[in-house]
């Protein structure tokens, strides 16, 4: 079958960039393209509009930080948040998960704000900023507005975002004392991701004092492992603690069921994962 063909814009503001996508229904932003494209390869999207954010200097790559914060601009790629000492040193989290997509091809074109604005519930950085106080800074038709990452994530490919809306930075809250794992299962490098787990503990002295888990590829949007983090809270992390914590973690997840993995294999795998996360965490983990 013949592919639909598409109206490709390149704007040169937020605002004209906003207005063509609130315009037209069938509209989508590009970034780097390494959600979209392949998609559109595949048939799954056949958008009649295609928005190029390449010449809009209001949205940048600048990864800059704080006393108390990262921020990092939605251009961002892949590759820069796997090797930008800023992010490596602050939230080693992000670097891990940003250093585990795909190919080097892919980390170099690849950017944060298309990754997270796709929606998609395998992709590894929603799931490392789930883990975070992290804020998603939007410019739409009412101007620029921030949605707390924990709202943002609606359903499959389905975000809070509202018609011309577009991803613009990222605003990651930095506190002293956590530790940080990252750990992911894949047939390859480049295959579909089975199963992941994001985990972000403050520890002191073996007892934690704030429990964020946040799963990957365990249901229609990244999710986080409420039940495990309140179970955890003011508790030693030693072995018994942990088992009980991993079990709690996808006591009600409902993962696919696809070519890849069953529903129940990988329930067992995220289990697995945030076992072996919080062990790293308690042997003294990423801070």
């Amino acid at each position: 079958m013949r592919p639909k063909s598409f109206e490709y814009h390149r704007p040169e503001t937020l605002k004209e960039a906003s207005e063509i996508l609130y315009s037209n229904e069938d509209a989508k932003a590009l970034a780097g393209g390494q959600s979209l494209i392949p998609l559109m390869k595949l048939r799954i999207y056949s958008p009649e509009h295609i928005v190029s954010l390449s010449r809009i200097k209001e949205i940048t790559q600048k990864i800059s930080l704080s006393k108390d914060s990262l921020e990092i601009g939605a251009m961002a790629t892949h590759d820069m948040l796997a090797t930008t000492d800023s992010v490596r040193n602050n939230f080693p989290l992000l670097s891990t998960a940003a250093a585990k997509i795909a190919d080097q091809q892919i980390r170099n074109l690849g950017t944060i704000g298309g990754n997270i604005a796709h929606g998609d519930p395998s992709a590894n950085l929603a799931s490392a900023l789930l883990s975070a106080d992290t804020e998603v800074m939007v410019y739409g038709q009412d101007g620029k507005k921030t949605i707390p990452i924990n709202g943002f994530f609606q359903d499959l490919f389905t975000t809070s975002l509202e018609p011309g809306d577009i991803v613009t930075g990222f605003r990651i809250g930095l506190k002293p004392g956590y530790r940080q794992s990252f750990l992911k299962i894949s047939k390859s490098d480049t295959a579909f991701p089975i199963a992941f787990v994001a985990s972000n503990l403050k520890v002191e002295s073996r007892f934690v004092e704030d429990a964020r888990i946040s799963l990957g590829v365990a249901g229609p949007t990244p999710i986080r492992a409420e039940k495990a983090e309140k179970f955890l809270v003011k508790k030693e992390l030693n072995p018994e603690n942990i088992s009980k914590a991993a079990k709690l973690a996808v006591e009600s997840t409902e993962p696919p069921d696809d070519i890849h993995a069953s529903t129940e294999y990988r329930r067992h795998l995220l289990e697995v994962l945030v076992k072996r996360t919080l062990e790293e965490i308690s042997t003294g983990g990423k801070k």
